[in-house]
């Protein structure tokens, strides 16, 4: 039995057009030629199809019973026409990115409302890594980009370094908390009561400047970090991104310590290989992530 793509997409497009001329319009062919290619098929598949005793095509039991199957490989067909396509003009089906907890979601968000303006098949794969796994992902061809927060030298990589913001820290704590109790907090104050720390710090080689309580409690999720900090767990050293409508709220205080005068910021970088240069949607993600990340510098 051999049936092509043709066949299959002119079964599926006479079943729902109701007529053999309506179908050969949308698919620009002739009447004649359409029915030619329902009676091969039906030749083809030893089955009548269509019962055309009346004015108008109808299905049989056997074209009931094919008609969902042959819609869902008429969809998959054309997926693939597009994905041949579009590997044809240097546009990618697939993009994975590795990316630390400490990116705002809000970031990732817009540059996929943007890219959708362009590029609306691609599959963006954001998965959350630590900066290890990024550099091993770039490294095997796992990833194609990771965005990753650093500091010094430890941003330096053999992968290409794009710099994208640097984005501020703030300490936080709930309104309730014991911490508050001190009229002018000072880092001894801090060191008497739990901080809690994102595991990335530690990925992000910063926990060694952030630590500052001899009682750290580590979490890796940052929705679970964040919902501990309001709950009046400990207090944190957090992306002001992540806690800002949280604060205007108050549901979370910021508070500053008299040792510390300026504001904490780390950069966030998008690490790439000479490899990601090649696609079009990769070079686009690129420069959308370089636009719209600017915003979290305040």
């Amino acid at each position: 039995m051999y049936i092509s793509y043709e066949q299959i997409r002119a079964f599926v497009c006479v079943a729902e057009q109701g007529s053999f001329s309506a179908a050969a319009k949308k698919l620009n062919r002739h009447r004649t030629t359409l029915g030619q290619v329902i009676n091969n098929l039906e030749i083809e598949a030893n089955l009548a199809l269509f019962d055309r005793t009346g004015k108008f095509p109808v299905l049989t039991d056997s074209g009931q019973a094919l008609y969902l199957h042959a819609k869902n490989l008429a969809e998959y067909t054309t997926s693939f026409e597009k994905a041949c396509q579009n590997l044809t003009l240097g546009i990618e089906t697939d993009i994975t990115i590795y990316h630390s907890d400490l990116v705002p979601a809000e970031l990732i968000s817009d540059v996929m409302k943007a890219l959708r303006k362009e590029f609306k098949e691609v599959n963006v794969h954001w998965l959350h890594k630590g900066t290890q796994e990024v550099r091993e992902a770039l490294a095997n061809g796992e990833a194609d980009l990771g965005i990753v927060c650093t500091h010094d030298l430890k941003s330096i990589s053999a992968h290409e370094y794009v710099y994208l913001v640097s984005m501020p820290f703030c300490l936080c704590a709930a309104p309730s908390s014991s911490l508050f109790e001190s009229p002018t907090l000072t880092i001894n104050d801090l060191k008497k009561h739990r901080q809690l720390f994102l595991e990335d710090y530690l990925s992000a080689g910063i926990e060694e400047i952030i630590t500052v309580s001899p009682h750290v409690q580590r979490v890796e999720s940052m929705s679970v970090f964040i919902a501990l900090l309001t709950s009046g767990e400990g207090w944190a050293l957090v992306p002001k991104h992540a806690v800002n409508e949280l604060v205007e709220a108050k549901k979370l205080t910021e508070f500053h310590i008299k040792e510390v005068n300026t504001t904490v910021r780390f950069p966030l970088a998008l690490w790439t290989t000479h490899q990601s240069k090649k696609g079009l949607v990769r070079n686009r993600i690129t420069k959308l992530l370089s636009l719209l990340s600017k915003k979290y510098s305040l």
